[in-house]
């Protein structure tokens, strides 16, 4: 079985306005630290797998399937660019209002679908995410989760204000960094 680190995208990996959708490939921009986080968790033999809520596509916000995979391609380009690789990224379009899933944060879904594409320990995986959804789909699946930035309001197992703390964290095996929450 494999150790994994799940990561959200938008307000983690990359730059993101709340409330706002990235629509097109070019809006997309890396996070300062964002390829380093990535580059150390596949040195250190995580899988490095993206995890990510796109409900525009449904929610009629003016991206469609074809925007969100042109997106994710930019990211996966970008951290490839910086000698970083995402092993594989999942992405719900579904809106709660909408349709129901079980893939959209935080219930499971994309993590599992995960899971059995990699054979994956839970015990030795992290699910790093900038929202409570977040944190609470790696709860929710049973992992430790680590949360980025301010929103974070459910308590995780460490928080910090950004992805490459995230992950220095994690590969310090989890010894002598305060939580702040």
């Amino acid at each position: 079985m494999r150790k994994a680190i799940f990561f959200d995208r938008d307000g983690t990996l990359n730059d993101f306005k709340l409330g706002e959708y990235i629509t097109k490939a070019d809006e997309l921009v890396l996070l300062k630290g964002a390829a380093r986080a990535v580059k150390k968790a596949n040195d250190a033999g995580y899988l490095c797998i993206v995890v990510t809520n796109q409900g525009g596509v449904i929610h009629n916000k003016g991206i469609t399937y074809s925007d969100v995979e042109l997106i994710n391609e930019r990211l996966i380009e970008l951290l490839k660019n910086e000698g970083a690789k995402i092993d594989s990224l999942y992405f719900c379009p579904h809106y709660p209002e909408v349709e129901s899933c079980d893939c959209r944060k935080p219930k499971t879904g994309l993590i599992s679908m995960s899971m059995r594409d990699f054979d994956i320990n839970l015990q030795d995986s992290y699910m790093i995410g900038d929202s409570d959804s977040d944190i609470l789909a790696g709860k929710n699946a049973r992992i430790k989760t680590i949360g980025i930035g301010e929103r974070i309001k459910v308590e995780a197992n460490f928080c910090t204000y950004n992805v490459e703390e995230a992950v220095d964290y994690i590969l310090k095996g989890e010894k002598n960094c305060p939580k702040l929450v």
